[in-house]
């Protein structure tokens, strides 16, 4: 059966419009294919005379006979088609439109390309680096290029010349980069990477350049990754800077004993030296890097002090600088290097005035804050022995609670603050009671940096469910009680003089309140005081006047709860709430506004908690442990509230059920040596 071809009216129209004849011969596979007027037949060489005649008759009675006689033959009796039902169909279909597409022609121009490349056909430019000729073609590299597509478009004269000699780049680069414009691949290794990225960046070859990235990004290690930051830095790669940055900062100490540390820029060196991310790193260890450094090159020091005051001398044990660091001439020789090595010896000699002698050098190299518990009680009634382990939470992230030391004595329900990273543990229990008659007046300071703990002096009066607030430098004991009962009493703590003084006492005796402190107020929540009210009640202390004064009280009452400062709010969270003779967990939270003077109700915790530990990290606010009234029993439980979320995350767990646990965001060491 002969095939049959049909052609639209608008097709024919448009072949008519634009002067062919009413009839249009086409040839195919020596079949003859008639256009005439409005309809399309198929006329077959087996056609004999009078098929041809009576065609040529039918035409006529169409209205569409040819002008002349058709010049081929022999003919076959045409099929008329009426283009009509095409008219219907596009009416019918009017917003029908397909768009097709062939996968494989891009990688089959590329070839194409690539074979006239091969056979050298229509290469219409050549171009010259140090006596090497490239023969290439000028769409190609316009199309793959900004660099060329601005030489041969922008009116440049190198559009109409024939040879053009590059300046800028190597012929080994030169050679990568037309390969890969005519194949989409480019093969790299450590020997022409520097030539192939320089032709890239130069010649504007953005995938190229990143795939040099990509390269150099796998190919990072200790003996390539200062060579490979480098050119980095040489083509402006940010990216791969901010890898190879990651990297050294990960392997430093590896690193600083290849020899290609001896030729770090000194803007280098001192870039990693004064970076709070080297954190694998003793002080010590990045001491010896830096003399190794400095002693490469006679020349270096007079550049000693600008590296040196970037090692943290103070943070590094006596023995080291006494046996490591000042029998070396450098820092004898040198004024200020000298310097380094008295405030060190001062800041280590003289605990009690730490806090005055804070700088860049006395700070941990971390910018993490971790969650760390101090003490605690299981609340058994066999035993009256309280916990001494101190566990760190390593950071907002971290779900497993780790063992970070020990305290010189179990505590529970002591209270701590936190002042420039010092951690000051104070009162609280040794021994567990169910009254403040096991309450103490010991105070201690707890050094991250070296890991080490410090008898402070003893605060005027024990206390136990109290409050320990800094405000203005000064570390502040609220209320709480002891065996005398319940107090009203407030010290102040003064670092520098190691010594507890009272200041304007609470207007009512307080225990078992809440206290935080915003800007240069301090506020104490709820507690037991002498009514139901005074559960509600919110104190604020000015520090300036020495006084106190009632604030908007809280909406609900709350005993053994905890307070919390974020963003400028005051959160109330947990406790307790005593009915007769039973308790009842409080679950409402709410904070406090100081500007407004009112506070606001937000999510409810999920479970109670009351006695327990709480901080802030990142924005989330941690309750740790604590005593359940719905179980009846103390919790393990960690609850954790996103400020900014307003919603409670996914609960942790801590390594013990415990009560009168003590918690604080702090800084911690990350150097394996340091712990």
């Amino acid at each position: 059966m002969n095939p049959r071809i049909r052609l639209g009216g608008s097709h024919l129209s448009n072949l008519e419009q634009s002067g062919f004849a009413p009839c249009l011969v086409l040839c195919v596979q020596r079949e003859h294919h008639f256009l005439a007027g409005g309809g399309c037949f198929l006329l077959s060489p087996a056609a004999d005379q009078s098929s041809r005649q009576e065609s040529e008759r039918s035409l006529t009675r169409c209205g569409s006979a040819p002008s002349k006689p058709f010049p081929l033959s022999p003919w076959e009796e045409p099929e008329w088609t009426d283009k009509s039902w095409l008219t219907d169909m596009a009416d019918k279909n009017s917003t029908l439109k397909c768009t097709f597409s062939a996968p494989g022609h891009s990688t089959t121009l590329l070839q194409g390309l690539a074979s006239l490349r091969a056979q050298a056909q229509l290469l219409d430019v050549i171009l010259t680096i140090n006596n090497e000729v490239f023969q290439v073609h000028k769409v190609v590299l316009a199309a793959c290029s900004d660099y060329f597509r601005a030489m041969f478009t922008g009116g440049m004269r190198e559009a109409s010349q024939d040879v053009i000699e590059l300046k800028g780049v190597s012929a080994k680069g030169l050679k990568h980069i037309i390969d890969f414009a005519y194949s989409a691949e480019v093969t790299l290794d450590l020997d022409c990477i520097q030539d192939v990225l320089g032709a890239a960046v130069f010649l504007q070859m953005v995938p190229v350049v990143e795939l040099c990235e990509e390269f150099l990004k796998s190919a990072m290690s200790v003996e390539t990754c200062l060579n490979i930051g480098q050119m980095a830095t040489t083509f402006s790669l940010s990216s791969l800077k901010e890898s190879v940055d990651a990297f050294t900062f990960r392997h430093f100490l590896q690193i600083s004993e290849e020899e290609d540390f001896l030729h770090l820029p000194l803007e280098r060196l001192v870039f990693f030296l004064q970076s709070n991310k080297l954190k694998s790193c003793s002080e010590i260890d990045l001491f010896r890097a830096a003399v190794r450094w400095l002693q490469h090159d006679p020349a270096r020091r007079a550049s000693a002090s600008r590296v040196l005051c970037h090692i943290r001398f103070p943070l590094m044990k006596s023995s080291e600088l006494v046996d490591s660091v000042q029998t070396l001439d450098i820092m004898v020789e040198d004024v200020l290097c000298r310097q380094y090595l008295l405030e060190a010896f001062n800041y280590q000699i003289l605990p009690f005035r730490q806090h005055e002698m804070q700088s860049p050098r006395t700070a941990i190299r971390s910018d993490v804050l971790s969650l760390v518990t101090f003490g605690g009680t299981p609340y058994t009634d066999n035993d009256r022995t309280v916990s001494a382990k101190v566990y760190c939470l390593p950071d907002a992230g971290g779900r497993q609670f780790k063992e970070l030391t020990e305290m010189e004595v179990g505590s529970s329900h002591s209270c701590v603050a936190v002042l420039d990273n010092f951690v000051y543990l104070v009162g609280g229990q040794q021994l567990q009671y169910r009254s403040g008659e096991g309450a103490v007046d010991v105070s201690y300071r707890y050094d991250p940096h070296l890991n080490q703990w410090l008898r402070i002096q003893a605060m005027q009066e024990s206390r136990i469910q109290f409050q320990l607030n800094v405000l203005r430098g000064m570390v502040y004991a609220t209320g709480g009680r002891n065996r005398s009962g319940s107090l009203a009493s407030v010290e102040k703590y003064c670092p520098k003089d190691n010594e507890w003084t009272y200041v304007c006492s609470l207007k009512r005796r307080t225990w078992g309140h809440a206290g935080a402190t915003v800007g240069d107020r301090l506020y104490i929540s709820g507690g037991y005081g002498i009514s139901v009210e005074d559960k509600k009640a919110l104190h604020c202390y000015d520090p300036a006047a020495d006084q106190w004064e009632f604030k908007t009280p809280m909406n609900e009452p709350r005993v053994l709860h905890a307070m919390v400062s974020a963003n400028g709010r005051i959160y109330a969270l947990g406790g307790r709430m005593d009915h007769v003779d039973r308790c009842f967990d409080v679950l409402a939270v709410e904070y406090y506004v100081p500007e407004t003077d009112q506070w606001t109700t937000v999510s409810p915790m999920r479970a109670g908690q009351s006695e327990a530990g709480c901080c802030l990290l990142e924005k989330k606010i941690y309750i740790v442990g604590g005593y359940n009234w719905h179980l009846n029993n103390v919790t393990s439980i960690v609850q954790v509230y996103n400020t900014e979320t307003d919603e409670w995350e996914r609960d942790l767990h801590f390594p013990e059920s415990f009560a009168g646990i003590a918690c604080a965001p702090v800084i911690l060491p990350q150097a394996p040596g340091q712990r």
